[in-house]
């Protein structure tokens, strides 16, 4: 049996003979993983640009290398006007084709709910229909002051989101109050426009309270704030005369917010729905989402509406809010409104409760009429909602994600900043929260779209986000190709996403590199994901919608072990077990989740209802770490909550049934490491079963030998190898004394594999040293190399040595992007005796992706380092023919035609008109976006070598 080594790693066809005829259901899903186990795209059609040969093309192409799926947007972001307007007959003419193309495949259909990436809305909606922010104009006046007219108040810049904002008349009046003018008249609480969602950018860490004492002068007392919206007429004359002093006299209303759904395309652009209005989601639906669905025909590919990363900004108002707030909060909002403005009402504290009561009542009516409401009528239609629940609006992401039916995260290749990382964690525990057995992600967004994107090069990425939690990708993205196919590179999403389109090179070579994903997920998605240490955030903010460039969540990695993030959307449905485990139970069930320690976070408020559920939780026995709450962050009963938070602070964290936050550093300290690696390895754990599969990553691009021990003992470990399929007992092990299992591994560049503890064994361990591996025959010289005819030299090309592509002299070499074919024959002469040993190819570096055939016998293609397959079953004595396809990327090529005249600004004609490239260009490429420049760097392309032979012979 082979050490499990790097050689253990080789790519080799043939692999259902690992697994005998009665092999278990769960080894037969890893090794041929079915379709729900494999990962998925987000298909852009840019701007109209759609043809139905295009449609049909696109998606048995997914088909072929292996995705599973879609979900269909409609984007205008850079891209000319194609002839597909949106919403119109015609583009429902096409999705009605694509959802039955997809169906005749065996894929699966989603629809974003809007044009563009963000959110809800369209040329449809009406200023009353849309998003809603208060606005207020101000007069100063005296007593005695004769005739008084109050200006309609004006939105703020800062109100309104996005570049383009269209103009409103639309405007309604809420009340107009007075009260007496305060001596100090500049005083603000710190963040106030944040606070009450007058800021449209606002952001959860600018909730934190204001703890200052305000200046006595600047404070208005609640009981001098008059009520006057009855003595204003239409003209906003203002019939009341003030008494002595000075007084502010207020008036306040609600406008459209002005926002967009955007990037949209022409027909899918307009209004954002109110998201605290059922009539207004309601009105969506009709307009377009019930379209699609017709446009579906029941049939059972198309399966969800997604609503993507919502960046359409705040708002704080809605028809009827006033009486909402009085049903959820217990008291009259309309009189405490100049809090809006950041003047101090009473006191900071008082107007910080209030403005704290305001965005959790915003917060409850966008979960109810705008996400949970979507929920409502998905499933009323036999759909699921996909939510990417976070963002620049007035929402609980940890909330929000438990409502989703898929909820989804976002992870970028080289990210510009720590913005979108950290969704993988909120998403995942989200999901591990409600019981959901799949964690999406928008994955490997790119913002240059510079075409150097291939498999290996964002692996890296890709297994992080796994080691978080993720259990299908989304790749961003696969851009709609409208055009004739000798249009290449074709469409593109501008300078966003990928490039995971079938007109990339290596596309169509990605099977294998889709297999390795599809495995992966297969176990993560049959397991429940395991984790130690349970954050939630606390009442504090009102709610966490996680956007802010400064604030990534503020849980310290833990070594060795895992921690799940939430909010108090969760506590309700903690329990704890004999054992004092912290269980879930989400819908009815008890979820397979035991958490030993529970943290609290931006805690420092707490309603008394969920102290209250924290201490039930500390005396069944859990473990809970949280601040001593100082008080009850709302308005309503203050004085009564604020009461029992103290007496339950004094129950439960005076007699240290909750700790304090700082003993929570070495409680999870001295908790047993699920895993202990080295640095750069990540990991996750995931129980099928009785059985435990932990997921091991390195992130470096070196080989390295480690040492890895797990909680587990008195179980065999195992190697399943997701590049592979291969399954196999792990040989180099040892029990440890402490009940534990070491088990040592070779890793290869970016590496990923399973270690799975499933047999019982009363074995110690075992030790097999590494087999010696000998270098038999060199084969660098001699080559025939047959490039595309379409975008290389027309005939055969002889290298008498290897060397790169992009360093010949040969400009239809050097420039060359695509596939080529080397072929070289070389004689071998078997060992002799009872041991035969295994033969291996070594294309040593190959830029990027190779596919061997030997003999006529196709062995495999290699994605990755190191580039390396078993050839032993088709290699035969005396001569041999080797053949190696080559595939390298587009931006050689690019590079190459950004020497010569350009086809001008916009779609050329015979473009549009479905015609290939003219033969008098001089450029042989077209890509909607230009990305490289022709002082670019070449990239090192085709097979470098040095291509061995080796002989790995059995210990």
């Amino acid at each position: 049996m082979k050490s499990v080594s790097r050689l253990f790693f080789l790519p080799c066809a043939g692999l259902g003979l690992i697994l005998s005829a009665s092999a278990a259901p769960l080894e037969e899903g890893f090794l041929n993983p079915p379709d729900s186990a494999k990962p998925q795209t987000w298909w852009h059609w840019m701007n109209g640009n759609v043809s139905k040969s295009g449609i049909t093309k696109d998606l048995e192409a997914m088909k072929a290398v292996g995705l599973g799926g879609f979900q269909q947007f409609d984007v205008g972001f850079q891209t000319t006007d194609g002839p597909v307007v949106y919403n119109s007959p015609r583009f429902h003419e096409m999705m009605a084709f694509a959802i039955a193309e997809a169906n005749r495949l065996g894929l699966e259909a989603g629809f974003n709910n809007a044009s563009g990436w963000s959110s809800s809305g369209g040329p449809w909606v009406k200023p009353e229909d849309s998003m809603k922010t208060l606005v207020w104009s101000e007069v100063a006046v005296r007593g005695g002051e004769g005739t008084i007219t109050l200006p309609v108040p004006e939105i703020q810049p800062e109100q309104q989101k996005g570049k383009d904002k269209p103009k409103s008349d639309f405007y309604r009046d809420v009340v107009v109050l007075a009260f007496p003018a305060p001596k100090n008249t500049e005083y603000r609480i710190k963040d106030w426009k944040e606070k009450s969602l007058a800021d449209a950018d606002a952001k959860p860490d600018q909730f934190v309270p204001d703890r200052r004492a305000a200046p006595v002068e600047s404070v208005i007392p609640a009981n001098t704030i008059l009520r006057l919206i009855d003595h204003m007429d239409a003209q906003g004359r203002l019939d009341w005369t003030p008494p002595a002093g000075a007084w502010v006299v207020m008036r306040v209303g609600y406008t459209s917010t002005g926002a967009q759904n955007r990037p949209a395309a022409r027909g899918g652009i307009g209004l954002e729905i109110d998201k605290l209005s059922r009539k207004a989601t309601d009105l969506h639906w009709n307009a377009l989402i019930d379209k699609v669905v017709a446009d579906a025909k029941g049939l059972p590919a198309f399966t969800t509406i997604l609503i993507d990363s919502y960046e359409v900004g705040m708002q704080n108002w809605t028809e009827g809010f006033d009486q909402e707030f009085k049903q959820r909060r217990g008291y009259d909002l309309v009189p405490l409104l100049p809090c809006i403005s950041g003047r101090v009402v009473e006191s900071t504290e008082t107007t910080e409760r209030v403005l704290w009561d305001l965005r959790t009542t915003v917060a409850e009516l966008m979960h109810e009429n705008y996400f949970g409401y979507f929920a409502e009528k998905c499933h009323a239609l036999g759909l699921k909602l996909a939510t990417e629940p976070y963002g620049s609006g007035s929402f609980d992401a940890p909330a929000v994600a438990l409502m989703s039916d898929l909820p989804m995260a976002e992870f970028w290749q080289n990210p510009p900043r720590n913005l979108w990382q950290w969704t993988a964690q909120v998403v995942s525990s989200g999901a591990h929260l409600a019981g959901r057995p799949i964690v999406g992600a928008e994955a490997f967004t790119n913002i240059k779209n510079e075409w150097t994107d291939h498999p290996y090069a964002i692996k890296k990425y890709g297994d992080w986000a796994f080691a978080k939690g993720i259990n299908r990708y989304y790749f961003h993205t696969f851009s709609h190709q409208p055009w004739n196919d000798s249009v290449k590179p074709g469409m593109t999403m501008s300078r966003f996403g990928g490039n995971f389109h079938r007109n990339n090179t290596w596309f169509p070579k990605s099977q294998a590199w889709m297999e390795y994903i599809a495995r992966c997920q297969y176990l993560f998605q049959s397991g429940t994901f395991q984790a130690d240490i349970l954050a939630l955030y606390g009442d504090e903010r009102g709610f966490n919608c996680f956007l802010s460039a400064t604030e990534p969540p503020d849980i310290k990695p833990l070594p060795g072990l895992a921690c799940d993030l939430g909010g108090m959307s969760s506590i309700d449905h903690l329990s704890v077990d004999a054992n004092g485990d912290i269980r879930v139970t989400f819908n009815g069930a008890l979820l397979d989740t035991r958490y030993k320690l529970l943290l609290l976070k931006r805690a420092d408020l707490m309603t008394p209802e969920n102290v209250a559920k924290l201490g039930a939780l500390a005396d069944k026995g859990a473990k809970i770490f949280a601040p001593r709450p100082l008080r009850s962050p709302s308005f309503q009963n203050h004085a009564e909550a604020d009461r029992t938070i103290q007496s339950l602070v004094k129950r439960y964290w005076d007699s240290n049934l909750i700790r304090d936050l700082k003993e929570f550093a070495a409680a999870a300290e001295a908790l047993v490491k699920d895993c202990d690696v080295p640095e750069n390895i990540l990991f996750n754990r995931h129980r099928i079963g009785a059985d435990e599969y932990y997921f091991i990553a390195s992130e470096t691009d070196e080989v390295r030998d480690i040492a890895a021990t797990f909680r587990v003992g008195g179980k065999q470990p195992e190697i399943w190898n997701p590049l592979t399929g291969e399954i196999a007992d792990a040989v180099n092990w040892k029990a440890l004394p402490d009940g534990r299992t070491q088990v040592n591994l070779e890793l290869g560049p970016v590496d990923a594999l399973f270690v799975v503890f499933r047999k019982p064994t009363a074995s110690m361990g075992a030790e097999t040293p590494t087999p010696e591996s000998n270098e038999i025959l060199a084969l660098n010289d001699q080559w025939t190399v047959t490039f595309d005819p379409n975008w290389g030299p027309k005939n055969p090309v002889a290298f008498d040595r290897l060397a790169p592509w992009n360093e010949n002299a040969n400009e239809e070499i050097k420039y060359f992007s695509g596939t080529a074919t080397y072929r070289t024959s070389f004689d071998w002469k078997p060992e002799t005796g009872n041991l035969k040993p295994e033969i291996v190819l070594d294309l040593g570096r190959v830029e990027v992706i190779a596919k061997v055939t030997l003999n006529g016998v196709e062995l495999g293609t290699l994605w990755k380092p190191p580039f390396r397959i078993d050839a032993s079953k088709a290699i035969k004595a005396g001569g041999n023919t080797l053949e190696i396809e080559v595939t390298n990327l587009w931006a050689n090529r690019l590079i190459g035609d950004e020497r010569l005249q350009d086809f001008g600004k916009g779609f050329p004609d015979w473009l549009t008109a479905g015609k290939p490239v003219p033969a008098d260009a001089p450029r042989k490429t077209f890509a909607a976006f230009g990305s490289v420049k022709k002082n670019d760097a070449l990239l090192p392309s085709g097979l470098l070598g040095p291509v061995t032979l080796h002989a790995i012979n059995p210990n």
